[in-house]
């Protein structure tokens, strides 16, 4: 089970209660393709998820998020002036956003997915909350540094022998929070929230 790709559709859905829950972790995707890149699959918390898809895809202007409710290429995402009214001091300035407008614009520039395959414009991106089901080689109370857990898991992948997963201490989004790297989406279930 190393670099197989799953669609997350596919995946098997627990039912669990969301708000505050260790056990669940968050995943953004343009495509819901569970793939992962070179590094594996990344998941942590939902605040970690969003700000490494908006990183990538840029942010909706009416702040509203990546919920798979709209197309990204209709979608109006922000420009530097709605940025700055969205967090103020910055924080969300990262990757896309870095060469963000002035004004709020609609994307014409066709993007990547981590394996180089070219993005459609007709993707409806968004952040899912998802459990681990998979093995993994430590606990989120026992997490490796980022960079170590990327370099095992890719270690691994290029060996063709990755078939566990690593927690991690975020230093990037959501810093200090845990994440963990999966091999791929074969190692997660999703999970529909309970109220």
């Amino acid at each position: 089970m190393t670099k197989a790709c799953i669609l997350e559709q596919t995946l098997k859905v627990v039912e669990m209660k969301c708000k505050d829950n260790p056990k669940i972790y968050w995943h953004g995707s343009a495509s819901r393709n569970l793939c992962g890149g070179v590094s594996g699959l990344h998941i942590g918390t939902k605040k970690a998820a969003t700000q490494a898809l908006e990183a990538r895809i840029g942010i909706p202007a009416d702040g509203k998020g990546w919920i798979g409710n709209r197309e990204y290429g209709k979608t109006l995402l922000a420009g530097k002036k709605t940025l700055k009214k969205l967090d103020p001091k910055g924080f969300n300035v990262t990757g896309i956003n870095c060469e963000a407008p002035d004004k709020d614009y609609r994307p014409k520039k066709i993007l990547e997915y981590p394996d180089g395959t070219k993005m459609p414009m007709t993707v409806k991106p968004a952040v899912k909350p998802y459990v681990i089901l998979g093995p993994m080689t430590n606990t989120p109370s026992s997490p490796h540094e980022d960079w170590k857990a990327n370099g095992y898991m890719r270690a691994n992948l290029k060996k063709g022998t990755a078939k566990r997963g690593y927690f991690y201490t975020n230093v990037g989004e959501d810093a200090g929070s845990i994440s963990a790297t999966v091999p791929n989406g074969h190692h997660l279930a999703r999970v529909k929230c309970k109220i």
